[in-house]
């Protein structure tokens, strides 16, 4: 993770604005009926049925991983563990997953006996990701009514043969209110798997149409409410996002039709959202300005972003060194995930 000096000095000015703290997934008072929303990728959360268009052949019994009916329902069954635990009074309103296979895992993970109470309908699209895995989202009907789904493509086949995860865009309001309007965006944007650099021009492909999609909102509508979340494979301050999308930190005075992301106070406190040599933070959430801007409806306070860092979230290493407890790498190791959940608190204030 390299700080550039002049976002140290962004830090001292973030501190006023917001925190996004780690740790237990506990709101605190606020004024407001509480609206909570997750990210959350789950590492390779695939069944265990050999499916011929993805490539899916080391999550398959006998695979170099042997997954197997048991290791899938331990997945499950951890997940639900951090889904039960990031609810406070209630269940998160909405969960954005990455690195699903396909809606049949998020059927197994809904209807499990541990968040079955929370009764959670799936939106789901399939991406032309040649790994398989895609993007969904989660909803309590009880305090989110989508009214649009659609998946928006990026196309990064001009760097050879490489597909990549679509968008996921949902567009709704809050169940019993017509209050307000939420645009969602669910992203999993490519990989670094070839390394930062040479990979960056992908994930700015993905940054320009996740752009083209909210300039278009602003241009059609007063102010629109938009919250981006996902999985972006590079940090606050790197082009894609800083250039790309153009998503600011939120000081100073905040314009509603800006981008501002949420985890450029994180990022400069060494916090991050999985561990590969040290912390990155590639999980991140961003929303425009007009959350700050209003008396009612959907209002975010600024105090309550979060990084979920429970420990059994956590393994320390022989070296000591603390990382996201996975499920499989070259081995299967039992765990939840290789990235840590993200979460923020909205308020819908009458």
């Amino acid at each position: 993770m390299k700080k550039k000096p002049i976002y140290i000095i962004l830090t001292i000015l973030l501190g006023l604005a917001y925190s996004f703290t780690s740790g237990q997934a506990k709101p605190g008072k606020m004024h407001g009926q509480l609206f909570r929303i997750v990210f959350y990728n789950v590492e390779n959360l695939f069944d265990t049925i050999d499916d011929p268009a993805k490539n899916d052949a080391d999550f398959l019994p006998g695979s170099r991983i042997a997954w197997t009916m048991e290791r899938y329902q331990a997945k499950l069954d951890h997940l639900n563990q951090v889904i039960s635990a990031m609810a406070g009074d209630k269940p998160a309103a909405v969960i954005g997953l990455c690195e699903v296979e396909n809606k049949d895992v998020l059927n197994d993970l809904v209807t499990s006996p541990a968040i079955l109470k929370y009764q959670y309908q799936i939106i789901h699209r399939e991406s032309p990701d040649e790994r398989g895995i895609d993007n969904g989202l989660l909803y309590d009907p009880e305090q989110f009514r989508p009214v649009s789904v659609r998946a928006i493509p990026v196309d990064i086949t001009s760097f050879g043969e490489d597909h990549t995860r679509d968008i996921l865009y949902v567009k709704g309001v809050i169940s019993k209110s017509k209050t307000d309007t939420l645009h969602i965006f669910v992203n999993h944007w490519p990989s670094r798997s070839e390394g930062k650099e040479v990979s960056e021009p992908k994930r700015m492909v993905a940054a320009r149409a996740l752009k083209n999609a909210t300039d278009s909102l602003i241009a059609l509508n007063n102010h629109p409410l938009i919250l981006i979340m996902g999985d972006l494979n590079d940090e606050p301050a790197d082009k894609s996002l800083a250039e790309g999308l153009g998503a600011l930190p939120p000081s100073g005075s905040l314009e509603p039709a800006n981008l501002y992301n949420l985890g450029y106070q994180p990022f400069q406190q060494g916090k991050g959202t999985l561990y590969y040599k040290d912390w990155d933070l590639f999980d991140q959430v961003i929303i425009s300005g007009n959350f700050w801007n209003k008396s009612k409806g959907f209002v975010y306070s600024g105090t309550k972003g979060n990084i979920f860092s429970a420990d059994y979230l956590l393994f320390t290493n022989k070296e000591g060194i603390s990382r996201p407890n996975r499920t499989a790498a070259k081995d299967y190791y039992g765990g939840y995930s290789d990235h840590l959940p993200v979460y923020i608190d909205l308020l819908i204030q009458k």
